[in-house]
């Protein structure tokens, strides 16, 4: 039995309130919408799937968190990505292209993911958050940011030798830390990184950063 990792607990705890808060999410579906195609496979599609931004001629929403699929009106499937057995069931479905918006730097292994994706030979379209998010916060904070390194990402995509490559970079601000502090928390994009109480007081008391950065790898490509 595999055990329930930290990122996948977190999603099913807050994923009543995931909707609300992914604002930079729904920024990158926007600009990158017209490149996705009419039959697809959604990895990590959280509670709001690519269906209700456009009509889909095939459209498969997949996620491991129960709690987002019971919120997601698409067509869904409760899968890992993570997993072997994930990528044998996408494969019984007809789909002409796997995208991924804002999921996969939870991965346990980026590599293994990427191997499977390029095993697929689909056309693919992935938006992928780096460790430079939140940069300044957790630089305040003295901690180590969850999810993958912009350089990392970068070297694990020779594996799928993308066609197109794009760094795209975002910033929010916030009237206060408590503001600031809740967006972390409902977002689906902090990860559950440990702060030492002390900090947290200091940050809440001084308000030392009041914005927020934001730093996603676009991947697109596609195999002959």
């Amino acid at each position: 039995m595999r055990i329930e990792n930290k990122a996948l607990i977190s999603f099913n705890k807050f994923a009543h309130t995931y909707g609300e808060y992914n604002v930079i999410q729904k920024r990158i579906i926007k600009k990158y919408l017209p490149f996705v195609k009419n039959r697809i496979v959604d990895l990590g599609c959280g509670s709001e799937g690519l269906c209700v931004y456009k009509k889909f001629d095939f459209y498969l929403g997949v996620d491991a968190s129960e709690e987002m699929l019971k919120r997601n009106p698409c067509n869904t499937l409760k899968a890992d990505f993570n997993t072997k057995k994930c990528f044998e069931l996408i494969k019984k479905y007809d789909f002409d292209q796997i995208v991924s918006f804002s999921a996969l730097q939870w991965a346990d292994d980026l590599e293994f993911v990427f191997r499977e994706i390029k095993n697929l030979k689909k056309e693919y379209l992935l938006a992928i958050f780096t460790s430079n998010t939140f940069k300044s916060l957790h630089k305040f904070l003295g901690v180590n940011s969850p999810i993958v390194s912009k350089e990392r990402l970068i070297e694990a995509s020779k594996i799928l030798e993308p066609t197109h490559l794009e760094i795209l970079s975002y910033e929010m601000s916030f009237k206060s830390p408590k503001e600031l502090l809740e967006y972390i928390k409902y977002s689906g994009v902090g990860g559950n990184v440990r702060v030492s109480p002390a900090k947290i007081r200091e940050f809440l008391k001084k308000f030392p950063v009041d914005f927020l950065e934001f730093e996603i790898a676009v991947l697109y490509g596609q195999f002959i």
